[in-house]
């Protein structure tokens, strides 16, 4: 009790005077919603006003939303309208599905299974919208057409004259004048006004049949093609309908009331998340005190008998439109209804049949539209087979039994999608040579056997394979035994020579391999020439320019080397730009490379030494100089050198002159035969090569070691130029 009082507390403390201009806009809008949804329902016609002024009073107190406005929605007419048929059309009896379906919808909420939507396809809800649009055209077609009293089976069984002699064409012509005034006014500046176009068209039906009838013209409505509302204030007791309890025995009030509480509570759901992007303030819902707050709504709504409510779009959308700040607006909306169907019933029983019946034919159009069967047949077969399925199956059936069967369809192609994807299969080239590498996924299960076993078949005799599980959180023992068979039996008699990583964390009496298949070693580093590792090292950089790098674990390759030892296959002289780390340029792993790094890859005594050590003592096959774009060691030379200035002039790093030293004599070979003599990027790059060149030069010159071995050809001293914009290496 202390909870409500808090609730109505907050509701007044949070009024603004933009809630009341709200209300009332949306009043306007939920009038005739009301009646055309009751039309189209079946329902007695005061039923949709109750179940209005209970969705604004009701739950607009009890809901967590600002924005969204609850009453009797459109989305639930098909529903209706099959439980009535199915009832013998004993409305009284209905009202118990109603009940009952309110308190299923607060179990969803005290469960909180507010994320039920969520698992919905859109398709499916698409294909439930559809579907309601066609039962809503389809049954208000005979109101357009000024037929009270109409079955679809009368033309079917060839009875088009009977038919065509009941229409009212008083009805049938302020019907296709409503539609075309609505259609006017939204595609007009006249759709900028407040008041809405479905008011409008109301209000000018009623009118323009007042003239008709005043003017005793033919053409004037039949009473039974007007809406035709009690006086509640006259005879309340002869004018409401309160439930038939005695109904409870039959079991279709229970099927009832579950289709019910389903199509309701995901109707609200979706609507609801649609009003929270509606929202000025970007307010959040909470969906599970949504569900209790119309579940009780719906309680109510029936013991007085009133239509089901949901959540409704359409009003949750003039709400936001307008300004709404709270939820004060929906109550608003609801009072006005209120006293609407107490004082003003002689003004609303003037509005035709018809003009209800093009709004609701226009609004199922909007929700079956050409522009969505496209779109959802550009998205392809998989998105677009459900709906159409949903939609057909809904019109065959009823609409529980149509969601199952779209639900069931989506969820066959998501099936026959996982046996064909969710393992990748990778063909890489490493230092050892070509493998084949199955990545599983995060969740491996009966769904992924399938491909597995293909990806398996499709591994060639006597070549490497890696079955990669690190990525997995979970593996399914039935995976486990087809890769088990096959390690066992297929892999030995087809010479495959297969390695399992990843699986210890999932089956303990595993353990993982040790790859050293992108590793060198030692005898790898025998076999390997030097124009092999330079052909290595240009596929490299190729896949790096790709972005295909290898799939690589660094701890199991620091483990490999710590163990093995380091077998380098090159020695790489580069600049300390902090853009040009070797073993990401050429692609290869831990202690594949002796990589030196100094400013302008400069080639000194101590790099002299180290580079001995790579070759002769390490068997490094390559001594790589590489040289990059945009170098600012080279820059700055290159700026000395042109304005004449010498390197005692840099009095701030006084050490520089070890670096810049050995660039100005690439710097002054380029200054002599280049023009212009400008700083320009051409210049820079000339002496960015000039530079690399030298350095050559300078190891051959100055390491007799290395040049007998370049002799011998036991190694092979280059050249390159690595370009800091694309990644791509030239070898010079």
């Amino acid at each position: 009790m202390n909870g409500y009082f808090m609730t109505i507390f907050q509701v007044r403390n949070k009024f603004h005077i933009k809630d009341a201009l709200s209300g009332l806009v949306v009043f306007l809008v939920a009038l005739p919603l009301c009646l055309g949804i009751a039309l189209a329902s079946g329902a007695p016609i005061l039923s949709g006003i109750i179940a209005g002024i209970v969705g604004g009073i009701v739950v607009g107190i009890l809901s967590g939303s600002h924005i969204s406005v609850a009453g009797p929605a459109a989305g639930l007419t098909a529903v209706i309208l099959v439980q009535l048929e199915q009832l013998g059309g004993n409305y009284a009896a209905f009202l118990l599905c109603i009940i009952l379906a309110g308190f299923l919808q607060i179990l969803f909420g005290l469960f909180k299974l507010g994320f039920f939507a969520n698992f919905i396809p859109n398709n499916v809800i698409l294909g439930l919208l559809a579907a309601i649009g066609v039962i809503l055209m389809m049954t208000q077609i005979p109101y357009l057409m000024g037929l009270s009293d109409f079955s679809w089976s009368q033309l079917w069984s060839g009875q088009l004259d009977q038919v065509m002699s009941q229409i009212d064409l008083g009805a049938m012509l302020i019907g296709f004048l409503s539609l075309l005034l609505i259609l006017a006014w939204d595609s007009s500046p006249l759709k900028k006004w407040v008041l809405p176009s479905a008011l409008i068209a109301v209000v000018a039906a009623a009118l323009l049949n007042y003239l008709l009838v005043y003017f005793q013209s033919p053409w004037a409505i039949q009473p039974n093609n007007l809406i035709q509302l009690p006086k509640i204030l006259d005879a309340p007791e002869s004018v409401m309908i309160y439930p038939d309890f005695s109904a409870l025995s039959n079991p279709l009030i229970y099927t009832g009331a579950i289709t019910l509480a389903v199509v309701a509570s995901l109707e609200t759901l979706l609507n609801l998340e649609a009003a929270d992007k509606l929202d000025p303030q970007k307010r959040s819902s909470p969906p599970n005190r949504e569900l209790w707050a119309q579940g009780t709504g719906n309680i109510v709504s029936g013991f007085i008998g009133g239509m089901p409510i949901t959540s409704v779009i359409v009003r949750s959308s003039v709400n936001a439109n307008t300004g709404a700040r709270s939820k004060c607006s929906t109550i608003i909306h609801g009072v006005l209804l209120l006293l609407a169907v107490l004082f003003f019933v002689p003004l609303m029983n003037m509005i035709p049949l018809s003009a209800l019946a093009a709004i609701l034919i226009l609004t199922g159009f909007k929700l079956t539209h050409p522009k969505m069967f496209k779109k959802l047949y550009q998205q392809g077969w998989k998105q677009f087979i459900p709906f159409i399925i949903t939609l057909v199956a809904i019109l065959l059936t009823d609409l529980l039994i149509g969601i199952l069967i779209g639900l069931a369809t989506s969820i066959a192609f998501i099936l026959y999608g996982n046996l064909h994807k969710g393992v990748r299969v990778y063909k890489e080239k490493h230092l050892h040579g070509v493998i084949t590498r199955i990545e599983l996924p995060s969740q491996v299960t009966f769904l992924n056997r399938a491909a597995l076993i293909s990806a398996l078949d499709r591994v060639h005799r006597n070549e490497k394979l890696v079955i990669d599980a690190t990525q997995s959180d979970s593996i399914d023992s039935d995976i486990y035994q087809v890769i088990q068979d096959y390690q066992t039996e297929t892999a030995i008699k087809r010479g495959i020579d297969v390695k399992l990583i990843g699986f210890k964390q999932h089956y303990a009496e595993l353990d993982d391999a040790i790859l050293d298949i992108d590793i060198s070693t030692r005898d790898l580093q025998c076999q390997l020439s030097p124009a092999d590792v330079l052909r290595l090292l240009k596929e490299g950089n190729e896949r790096f320019v790709k972005n295909e790098r290898l799939q690589r674990d660094i701890y199991r390759q620091i483990r490999v080397t710590a163990d093995e030892g380091q077998h380098p296959i090159a020695a790489v002289l580069g600049c300390m730009d902090s853009r040009a780390p070797t073993e990401m340029l050429f692609d290869v792993g831990i202690g594949d490379l002796f990589s030196l790094r100094i400013a302008g890859n400069i080639a000194g005594q101590k790099v002299l030494g180290s580079l001995e050590f790579a070759c002769q003592a390490k068997g490094s096959k390559v001594i790589l100089v590489l040289g990059h774009t945009d170098c600012g060691a080279v820059t700055s030379a290159c700026q000395l050198r042109l304005q004449h200035k010498q390197i005692s002039d840099i009095q701030e790093m006084p050490h520089i002159q070890y670096v810049l030293g050995p660039l100005m004599h690439s710097v002054g070979s380029v200054f002599d035969i280049m023009q212009p003599r400008e700083l320009s990027k051409a210049f820079i790059d000339q002496v960015t090569a000039m530079n690399v060149h030298y350095n050559i030069q300078y190891i051959i010159q100055h390491s007799s070691v290395l040049k007998d071995m370049l002799d011998r050809k036991e190694i092979d001293i280059v050249g390159a130029i690595y370009d800091v914009k694309t990644g791509k290496v030239n070898f010079l």
